[in-house]
């Protein structure tokens, strides 16, 4: 859970990490495969193990949020490139997923191909038991967007960027906008409307890449401390360049948010006020990384 620098048996730090809760590993894997994520976890041809146990410190500070036992596996297309970060917590765990649509905190996750339709069939058919939601056309992200397993939203784009686009609910993004520019220090910029009554921000590129926020009135509201992420599909993403120090005194000071994997090493993962995670790394760190590569 702690990527970094790629070297000759480590991954990279990218911008375009997403997370997602998976019910099966290994399936969703298979589909990704399909799509050119090929390259796993350095050092875990298997997924890790993660327990509630004295000599486990990483599965002990989590089993608040992904119960007293959870598998991970990220995985990579270096051509793009982008990393998904794939969660399984147990089924006694689980809480079923209730909406169709992304909930506060969520990703639609970015993917580029060559020929999103025939991407789309291929993943169908290495995915053969689910039941893939119709293909909608995303014209302003020159690809399609639909629903896949366990209820994840993705836009595959012709464009050659990855990104994601984080959902609010239009009650509580002035609460997470001041989150993200006064506790993260990220700038939050509003995109030209659509038409649709749809409100959409970008966050500043000092992040490191691409990452789009979509407001909607309807986005179901979650409480954090109730769900965390045990629903399927539930999501984090990743912040690079970051005063790691910094955004540990504003939260410990402000009460807002909190943390799921305290600050160690220039790295640390925050829950938000409203819902999301967030895993950040400090500007040392990245800057090193760059330097390194």
């Amino acid at each position: 859970m702690l990527p970094v620098l790629k070297t000759d048996d480590v991954m990279a730090i990218l911008q375009a990490h997403h997370g997602i809760h998976s019910s099966d590993i290994e399936a969703t894997k298979r589909v990704l495969r399909v799509l050119g994520f090929t390259d796993f976890q350095p050092g875990a041809p298997e997924p890790l193990v993660f327990r509630n146990v004295p000599e486990d410190y990483i599965g002990q500070v989590t089993s608040a949020v992904l119960g007293d036992e959870y598998h991970t596996h990220y995985v990579e297309n270096p051509d793009i490139p982008q990393q998904i970060d794939l969660i399984q917590i147990r089924p006694e765990a689980l809480t079923p997923r209730l909406w169709d649509q992304p909930v506060q905190g969520d990703l639609i996750m970015a993917i580029p191909v060559e020929d999103p339709l025939a991407a789309r069939a291929a993943m169908q058919a290495a995915d053969p038991l689910c039941v893939y939601g119709p293909a909608i056309e995303v014209l302003e992200e020159n690809g399609i967007c639909f629903r896949w397993r366990d209820g994840q939203h993705t836009i595959l784009t012709r464009n050659p960027e990855p990104f994601a686009i984080v959902h609010y609910n239009s009650v509580d993004w002035p609460c997470m906008r001041a989150f993200f520019e006064d506790v993260l220090d990220v700038p939050v910029h509003k995109l030209q409307a659509r038409g649709d009554g749809v409100e959409r921000f970008r966050l500043d590129a000092s992040i490191g890449g691409r990452l789009d926020v979509e407001v909607r009135s309807d986005t179901p509201r979650l409480d954090f401390r109730a769900w965390g992420k045990h629903y399927p599909a539930a999501n984090h993403f990743r912040l690079l360049h970051r005063d790691v120090a910094r955004i540990e005194q504003k939260i410990r000071s402000t009460g807002r948010g909190g943390f799921v994997i305290p600050p160690a090493n220039g790295f640390v993962f925050i829950h938000g006020p409203v819902s999301e995670t967030i895993e950040m790394f400090d500007a040392a760190v990245t800057l090193g990384a760059r330097q390194a590569a």
